[in-house]
This record gives structure tokens, sequence and C-alpha cells, in this order.
């Protein structure tokens, strides 16, 4: 009798597993951080679910795999243990907030061992899983503009900042309920979160922008009217095509007369009474010296932080009042966790991406990372990080 090698049976059956653990995990991780709807059950405890899945993905691979390769992994899975225990300490988290470290580190960590070449792999399906999203959102969106009517109910987030209109295929914002064209936020909780989220993934397919979840993806991020989604699909454009070797000048040009056009027509259109000059174009006045859409931050902050830039606890850190809302960015960031707090974040970046062969990816991905520090200030969010850390790896060499 032909004798059967169950060893390798076996072995293509725990790959095949810890693939699956892993794209589900990521995944999980992924839209965690952009806190859709349909996850708030789950609260915070989406995170630990997806470190548990990462977990059970590096136990049942087998010794010999093609998925969790890289031996690299170390150095950056240090920094960033160390960094989530200081941004922990920092802040005075609860014993609950440093034990779920437990389950945030793996989802770096099994990022960190994925070999490169299976990252456009995951990168796509991840990709297509927000197209989809996105087409099923869009088309109760749009029945929502033409008056049909919807089921819905009122919800909350956090039960103090959000309330929302939930009409099962996109939330609308209480404060917009009104609008005859309210933002575009699908499933999540701000369309600034929807905006960055579609350009980030665009950041990635560069080259593909014609495919149909490409498509998909910048139609939701145009409607979301988020200026730091347009700003970042701006830059996104031009990274993209220096990343690809091609000559800019002439798209720089045509891109610079395209926006001109839209710029002059919100002026025109029904009196500039319109979506792009009122939630895009008013945002780009100067009022006091400053952009009157510069409102990351609230003027009592903006008073606490110059004076905490004056004291010692500028290495440290200083415990934020919370009860404010509104305040976000790399000042808040700078704020909470010090001068110690923006080195251990940049030195992550740093150890996980300092190895990638095509140095216009990483100079693209790093560029990109510091611009949304700047807005954002918390760039470790999965969201962020995920896209931009495959997109310095897209078309590696290394294992």
């Amino acid at each position: 009798m032909q004798k059967i090698d169950l060893e390798k049976f076996y072995v293509i059956e725990r790959e095949k597993l810890c693939w699956l653990l892993l794209v589900t995990g990521l995944t999980l991780a992924y839209y965690s951080t952009l806190y859709p709807w349909f996850l708030w059950p789950l609260s915070y405890h989406a995170t630990n679910i997806a470190g548990f899945l990462l977990i059970g993905s590096m136990f049942v691979r087998p010794k010999v795999t093609s998925i969790l390769t890289r031996k690299d992994f170390l150095l950056p899975a240090i920094f960033y243990v160390a960094l989530d225990l200081y941004e922990n300490f920092s802040t005075s988290s609860n014993i609950l907030g440093f034990g779920a470290i437990v389950f945030r580190a793996p989802i770096f960590v099994a990022l960190f061992i994925l070999g490169t070449q299976n990252l456009p792999k995951f990168m796509h399906f991840l990709t297509k899983s927000m197209a989809v999203l996105q087409i099923i959102s869009l088309a109760g969106y749009f029945m929502y503009l033409s008056g049909i009517p919807l089921p819905s109910k009122n919800v909350s987030f956090d039960n103090e900042f959000y309330y929302y209109t939930n009409y099962y295929f996109f939330l609308l914002d209480d404060r917009a309920i009104f609008d005859l064209v309210p933002r575009f936020e699908s499933f999540f909780i701000e369309p600034n979160y929807l905006g960055t989220a579609c350009a980030l993934l665009l950041f990635y397919q560069v080259g593909n922008w014609r495919k149909w979840y490409c498509v998909v993806l910048l139609v939701s991020a145009l409607l979301s009217f988020s200026l730091s989604a347009y700003v970042l699909l701006v830059v996104i454009v031009f990274l993209n095509l220096w990343r690809q070797g091609k000559k800019i000048a002439k798209r720089l040009f045509a891109t610079l007369l395209f926006l001109s056009l839209v710029i002059g027509g919100s002026f025109v259109y029904n009196k500039g009474d319109n979506l792009v000059h009122n939630l895009i174009l008013l945002r780009l006045e100067i009022e006091d010296g400053e952009l009157a859409g510069n409102n990351r931050i609230t003027s009592n902050f903006k008073t606490e932080y110059e004076n905490y830039l004056k004291s010692s606890d500028i290495v440290f850190g200083r415990d934020r009042d919370l009860s404010e809302f509104g305040n976000s960015g790399y000042q808040v960031y700078v704020y909470e966790h010090g001068i110690v707090g923006v080195l251990l974040l940049f030195g992550l970046y740093l150890t996980a991406t300092y190895r990638a062969d095509n140095k216009r990816n990483l100079l693209s991905g790093l560029f990109l990372a510091a611009l949304i520090f700047g807005v954002n200030g918390y760039i470790t969010w999965y969201q962020i990080f995920i896209p931009i850390y495959c997109a310095i790896y897209a078309n590696s060499q290394s294992p």
C-alpha cells in the first residue's frame, strides 16, 4: 500500500488555520479603532479579542511555515511594549489598562512577524472588505438623500460626546440631522475617521486606483467632506506618483488647475451655499492670523499647553483634564506623554520599518506618519499604523 504522509497534511491544515486567525485578528483590530456601531456591544474588548486570535495564530503555526517568517521582529516589539507601558504610566492608567497590553502587543508582534510576501494578500482583503462595507453604507446613504424612509433608532457613543440617529446602513450625527446633504460617515463615529481610513488604504493601493474597490473608497472619502482627508488625498496622490518613479510636474499643474476650478466653482455655485464652500473652504480662511479650520484644540487647552512647554513636565508629560472635549493633535500627545513619549513613538516607527528595501516607500510612509501625527497625534491606532506599515514594505524583497 502507498504510504500516506499524514504529517504533510497536518502542516497544511495548520497553515490555513494560522492564516485564518491572523487575517481575522488583524482585520478586527483595524476596525476596532474606527468604532463602527456594530462593534459597540464589544466595547473596547474588540481589541482584546483580536489579540487573542493573533496569539492563537502564532500558537498553531507549523514549524515550517510560509506565513509568519520574519526573524527581525524583536526590536520593534520591544519598542512597542515600552511605548504602551509608558503611555499607560504617563496617563495614570489603572491596572486594566496595563493588563490589556497582553492583548494589544500581539497585534503588533504578529504584524512584525508576518512575511512581507504575505502583506499584499492581507491588504487586498482588508481594502476590499472596507469597500464592501462602503457599498452597503453608500446605498443606504443615497436612499436617505432620496427621501426613502429607513428604519432607525437614537444611539450614543461613550454616552457623553457622540449622539446619532442610526439608520443601520450609516450613522447620522444629530448635529447634522437638518442638513440637506449631511456629511457621510458610514458606520463609523466621525467623517474624519472614514475619510482618513479610506485615504490610507488608497496610499497602499498605489497603481490600483482604477479598481472598483479603490473607486468606492475614493467616493467615500470625498463624501466625508473631511478637510484632513482631502489634504491627505492630495499628498498621497503625489507620494504615490513619486513612489512609482513618475514625473509629477505635469500632474501637479493639472491638479492645481482642477483645484482652482473646484474652488472657483464653489464660490459661484448656489452663491457659495454648498458643501465644498461651507465645510472645506471656510475652514481655510485666516482668522486672527490662524486657519479657521485649525480648531483641533480649545483656547483653554492652548493656554495650558503654552504654560506646559515652559515647565519641567515637558520631559515625561502631564495629566490632562479629560472633561474638556474637542482637543486632538500632536499638542495633546506631547502634553500627555512628553518628549520621552514622542521619542518612543518615532523609535517604534523607525525600528519597524528601517529594513524596507524600497527607500521611496519608506520615506513616503514616514512622511505621511509625521503629517498625521501633527493632526491626530495617536499614530499607533491600527487604522493608521497597519496601512502605512504595509505600504512601506510594498514590493519588498525582505523575508
